[in-house]
């Protein structure tokens, strides 16, 4: 699973909220996240991933799900 998934669905689950909705409560830049969502990067900061996983009510060992290559 890519974290690109993990945040995709975890804004579906709360409703579709869209990642200007995730960026103004994290304080993560939209750019990071549409990147991130979109692919071009598959990677962000300790702290923004906490702050990713907090906004969207996931389980911070989802982390460790993720496929970093």
């Amino acid at each position: 699973m890519s974290l690109a998934e993990i945040i995709n669905n975890g804004l579906r689950s709360k409703g579709n909220k869209t990642r200007y909705w995730l960026a103004n409560v994290t304080g993560v830049s939209i750019a990071a996240l549409y990147d991130v969502t979109n692919g071009k990067r598959n990677r962000l900061t300790l702290p923004a991933m906490v702050k990713v996983s907090i906004a969207l009510d996931l389980d911070l060992n989802e982390l460790k799900k993720i496929d970093w290559k």
